[in-house]
């Protein structure tokens, strides 16, 4: 007889155990079973990283539930798996190949070259993954693993992408995203972090063109999208520029540009903020999110000044053009101060959205997306409130007509 040890050793017990239920198949599930059916598809994973306290219990949630069904007697079936996460784990990937000096870009490495990192990279960690879920002791039938990107689930993905645009349900719009100039792509509205950010108000001045002598001022905090603005707009019920309305500034930059060119009406929008600034706003349809719709509302044109990278292009003149878009704050001011119009800054803290991939400041950006309708979310809204169905806790009740809205 073994002597008791005098501590518990869980390399000792749990290894065996596991390995027991494992082979003896404890957690596999029979499709052919008679008994009733129980499934949980696990939350995969994402491979970008290994699993938080969080996973753990989440995990151990799920665990207790399909071990629960199997001592009433029910054929259960959960689901493992891991997420290959898109965007951020190719975020984590370059960044990391930063770390260790090996690029600056990922497009230093060329396409073909990084994606064989990524999948190293998902091999490694998918791996740490499971054995971490197996070291929990989670039930899961492994005969059944999958990743997302399996031949069979990318399939699905694909056909009913197919499916629901021959239903034109899907469809592919200009809009204005939040933008990650990092990660190349657009975010939801999940994934954009807003944080305070200290910066300064520019007031600079624009000529009203036909009246000698007369400007306007305006406040805005990015002067490096000036050259990007179509149109100046005011409330029509502000008494201080209201008899301006039809009339046209020249817009400052980019100075080479004939006055032509350069030459924006002033709109009436009851949308503009009387309190905010000197009460005139710049338009920018193709960098603001309020702009883009009182571009909409107006029929503006949109000239885009940022690329994807997040530096200015060519349509921000010779001055400004290459530059980082933060460099080029700096020095749109620097060049409205050379012209004589800029009048002052101050500094002001306001709310920027942040991409919670990369960690730095989103993008407002027209760009080609594709688009779900969603025609049944009355029907869907009203099976909640009528009680149908019901939301543990109650709070997510709210957040799910948030959603439906």
């Amino acid at each position: 007889m073994s002597e008791l040890a005098p501590a518990y050793d869980p390399a000792q017990v749990e290894d065996r155990l596991y390995r027991r239920w494992t082979e003896r198949g404890d957690s596999k599930a029979d499709p052919a079973s008679p008994k009733p059916a129980y499934s949980i598809v696990i939350p995969p994973p994402n491979v970008t990283g290994i699993l938080t306290l969080g996973h753990v219990l989440n995990n151990t949630l799920q665990d207790i539930l399909a071990r629960r069904a199997r001592l009433l007697g029910k054929e259960v079936l959960w689901l493992p798996g891991t997420d290959h996460a898109g965007i951020a784990t190719q975020t984590v990937v370059e960044r990391t190949l930063k770390k260790e000096g090996k690029i600056r870009h990922r497009d230093d490495l060329g396409r073909e070259e990084f994606l064989k990192q990524v999948w190293q990279w998902k091999e490694k960690h998918g791996g740490i993954i499971i054995q971490q879920l197996k070291k929990l002791g989670a039930s899961c039938d492994w005969s059944r693993e999958r990743f997302t990107m399996d031949p069979e689930y990318s399939a699905c993905v694909q056909k009913v992408f197919v499916d629901l645009f021959q239903k034109k349900l899907i469809y592919r719009g200009r809009r204005m995203v939040n933008w990650c100039p990092v990660s190349r792509t657009a975010l939801s509205d999940e994934e954009v972090i807003m944080k305070e950010q200290k910066g300064l108000l520019y007031h600079f001045r624009v000529p009203v063109v036909g009246e000698a002598g007369r400007f306007l001022t305006i406040a805005t905090t990015r002067p490096e999208t000036i050259p990007g603005d179509t149109a100046i707009a005011v409330n029509p019920k502000d008494p201080r520029y209201s008899s301006l309305i039809g009339k046209h500034v020249l817009r400052p930059l980019p100075p080479e540009l004939p006055e032509e060119q350069r030459r924006i009406p002033i709109l009436g929008d009851e949308h503009v903020d009387l309190e905010f600034g000197t009460g005139v706003l710049k338009v920018t349809p193709a960098h603001d999110p309020a702009d883009f719709l009182i571009g909409q509302r107006h029929q503006l044109p949109s000239i885009e000044v940022i690329d994807e990278s997040g530096l200015m292009n060519a349509h921000a003149g010779s001055h400004l053009a290459g530059l980082d878009r933060a460099k080029a704050r700096t020095a749109a001011a620097e060049q409205l101060r050379e012209l004589g119009l800029l009048e002052k800054e101050e500094p002001y803290t306001n709310q920027v959205g942040y991409s919670e991939r990369a960690d730095v400041p989103v993008e407002p950006r027209l760009s080609e997306q594709w688009f779900l309708r969603y025609p049944s979310a009355e029907k869907s809204r009203a099976i909640v409130s009528s009680g149908k169905l019901r939301f543990f806790p109650e709070r997510w009740t709210k957040v799910y007509d948030h959603w439906m809205e």
